[in-house]
């Protein structure tokens, strides 16, 4: 009886490791994601921080200059229409690539056991797996003016659709368009995967309670999706506000400057006008709108403990 109280005391002691094991063990898992994090985004991110407080030209001398880059961008007129052309495009492109992600998740979800879901989780979800500039030239074809196939099929049709990409009403709307099409996809996947987790007693204790179609989804399901649904409207909210290839390609910004959003002026200012401080003072304005974004998606879904 002795010897055996020995050997658990003695196994337990072999197994047991201290918090501050535990805490350096975990400490070196995280050390390799943690390098390259704090190389390739916090360092860029400060340095850009930094260079917004400089006249910085890459072919001359930096100049300190403080908060003038920023003042100077509040009497930009050009600066505004970007600032509310990013939002106009937030707007449209996040409720649009949510609601359109739930829809595909539940209905592949609920078919998940038929061709038929298979083949149309395979179909939205191929454009994902498209490039920024596959999706970009693909969307300019087909809304060219002269021979697109999209213009050309609505005009057989009898109707008398605007030239999408050359109006200034339709321009960032038809950006947004296409990349709901592009990135509904993998939200639908997402949302598919966390129906997935929910326990299949949770759906039969609500069918035996009456809750069916609409009320099963909001009182059973949309709660249950919380974490999936921040997750989305964060990953969404950040494409929405960083939008670029896509306005780049399919408009150039146009026409005029009605789809020139904050991410294109940086560029422009950046590498076409070689002003990069000016450029990073738009980089520190758009990292600002987005972590005020996380931060209300956080609070809003009831998740503002976490922060």
């Amino acid at each position: 009886m002795g010897q055996g109280w020995a050997r658990t005391a003695l196994a337990l002691a072999h197994g047991y490791r201290s918090p501050v094991r535990r805490t350096g063990e975990v400490g070196l898992f995280l050390l390799p994601f943690a390098s390259f994090w704090v190389v390739f985004r916090l360092v860029p991110v400060a340095y850009g921080a930094l260079i917004s407080l400089y006249r910085w030209d890459p072919l001359g001398e930096a100049e300190f200059v403080g908060l003038r880059n920023y003042w100077n961008l509040t009497g930009d007129p050009r600066f505004w229409n970007a600032l509310r052309q990013t939002f106009t495009f937030a707007a449209l492109v996040v409720p649009a690539i949510l609601a359109a992600g739930l829809a595909l998740g539940l209905f592949v979800f609920s078919h998940r056991h038929t061709r038929t879901g298979r083949w149309v989780e395979a179909a939205f979800f191929f454009p994902y797996l498209l490039t920024v500039s596959v999706v970009g030239l693909l969307w300019r074809w087909l809304l060219d003016p002269d021979f697109g196939m999209v213009l050309l099929a609505l005009r057989q049709a009898g109707l008398r659709p605007p030239v999408f990409l050359n109006d200034p009403a339709w321009a960032l709307p038809a950006v947004a368009f296409a990349t709901t099409w592009w990135l509904a996809g993998y939200r639908m996947v997402l949302f598919r995967a966390a129906l997935e987790d929910i326990p299949e007693e949770v759906f039969d204790a609500a069918k035996v309670d009456g809750a069916r179609g609409v009320r099963l989804l909001g009182s059973v399901i949309l709660p249950l999706l919380k974490p999936a649904i921040l997750f989305a409207l964060v990953l969404t909210g950040i494409s929405g506000f960083i939008v670029f290839g896509q306005v780049l390609i399919m408009t150039a910004g146009g026409p005029g400057r009605a789809s020139e959003v904050l991410a294109l002026y940086l560029y422009r200012f950046g590498f076409e006008y070689l002003d990069m401080g000016r450029a990073a003072a738009v980089g520190v304005v758009i990292f600002c709108l987005i972590l005020v974004l996380t931060v209300g998606a956080f609070r809003w879904l009831g998740f503002g403990s976490a922060l």
